[in-house]
């Protein structure tokens, strides 16, 4: 356990941190009866980089601590919300900065960096960002939000084609608050079973070739066990339609979801489909099953290096660089305190000589509650496939992704 977890050499400047954002937010708590609430992570990460694996060196490890504060304020017809997060992270064995979120569907970063230094084999930063700043005017029968807010669409499990504005990965351990956009929205409920959102998103102010996005998305029930949903919009600069279906059939809970893109800065256009389905089994395992397929994606090796610059895949749009991705994963509650889950990708290609090459992806969680409001993880990831080529491109999915494991304890108050 002490291999994972680095005993923050950095300590005093996150708890310096802590204590500055604590004070910002305090007094904004007595303008109203507002609520103000926060949640610590602590995260320790290694990996160990094999011939043709991203990273440099023959392990590497990772820290990351983060602490959220949201300020949350409800009448009965308006309610606003203000989240804080500051992050501090440091790799070790890595000779490049951290990817950073897609910063497209926000016209001001709203962020700024207290640290930020890049020796030769590592990268330390100290990062702060609003990340959810909106307001609500709620109605009988509409919502209208102004401001930074999370916008989630689609109905898969593993993937959601409708989900326009950026998605979770299958893999992501963090999944308690999605990234928040800079949008307005407005909702109607035309019954208590439907409803309709138009949202408007304008592209970054200081990129003058960023394009603004639109979508309208629809969901409401088809009978008593359907649902179904229906996109229309422009992103980034892109026309799109979708649609979703979920229902279930003997126990087995379906769902097909797709969206066709006609892209604007090439004379392309395709679809992005998933189908999937679950099952609950009387011992309490959940099995869950899901396809990928995305015409924008490539069939070939040779094909990856093209697909890796598109505008989607920067954007997080377009999660693989591939056509085709099988997922498929099982989770259970192994005593009331401990619940475990595995999950298994796999991606198929086409080599030189036409022969399908396949790349894997496994990981293990393994979650523990200490408290109501504290939890433990233990997540274990390993990959196969052709790694990075001389050229250090991509030759597979998942192949130069190295095996990892991490080690995370999260607290809330």
């Amino acid at each position: 356990m002490n291999r994972l977890i680095n005993p923050m050499p950095h300590q005093f400047s996150f708890s310096l941190l802590t204590s500055t954002m604590v004070l910002i937010l305090t007094p904004l708590t007595g303008l109203s009866a507002a609520d103000l609430t926060g949640r610590v992570s602590i995260l320790g990460n290694v990996a160990w980089p094999e011939q043709g694996d991203i990273g440099d060196a023959h392990r590497t490890t990772a820290d990351q601590q983060s602490l959220r504060l949201m300020l949350d304020d409800y009448s009965d017809s308006t309610e606003w919300s203000l989240h804080l997060k500051t992050l501090r992270q440091h790799f070790n064995g890595l000779s490049t900065a951290a990817p950073t979120a897609p910063q497209q569907f926000r016209l001001h970063s709203l962020a700024g960096e207290f640290l930020n230094e890049t020796p030769d084999d590592s990268y330390t930063r100290l990062v702060y960002e609003f990340d959810q700043a909106v307001y609500r005017w709620r109605s009988e029968q509409t919502t209208l939000s102004l401001g930074r807010q999370a916008i989630e669409w689609g109905s898969g499990r593993f993937w959601q084609p409708l989900n326009v504005f950026g998605a979770f990965a299958p893999t992501d351990l963090d999944t308690d608050y999605k990234q928040g956009i800079d949008a307005a929205t407005l909702q109607w409920y035309p019954s208590a079973f439907a409803s309709l959102t138009a949202a408007y998103i304008p592209g970054p102010a200081d990129d003058n070739t960023s394009k603004d996005s639109a979508a309208a998305y629809y969901r409401g029930l088809i009978g008593d066990r359907a649902e179904l949903s229906l996109l229309a919009g422009q992103v980034l600069g892109n026309n799109l339609l979708g649609a979703a279906l979920e229902s279930d059939w003997a126990g087995i809970g379906w769902r097909i979801e797709g969206i066709h893109y006609d892209l604007d800065n090439r004379e392309d256009a395709g679809i992005f489909w998933i189908a999937g389905a679950d099952y609950q089994f009387e011992n309490g395992i959940l099995a869950t099953a899901e396809w990928y397929h995305n015409d924008l994606g490539s069939s070939t090796e040779a094909g990856l290096a093209t697909v890796q610059t598109t505008e989607l895949i920067n954007a997080g749009i377009q999660p693989y660089f591939g056509k085709r991705v099988l997922g498929l994963s099982l989770s259970k509650d192994l005593t009331p305190l401990l619940r475990g889950s595995y999950t298994l990708l796999v991606s198929p290609l086409n080599d030189n000589e036409s022969q399908h090459q396949y790349s894997t992806l496994q990981q293990l969680n393994l979650s523990y509650s200490l408290s109501n409001d504290s939890v433990l993880l233990l997540s274990l990831l390993t990959t196969s496939g052709e790694g990075l080529n001389g050229q250090q491109k991509v030759q597979s999915e998942f192949g130069h992704i190295p095996t990892g494991a991490v080690v995370r304890w999260r607290v809330y108050f």
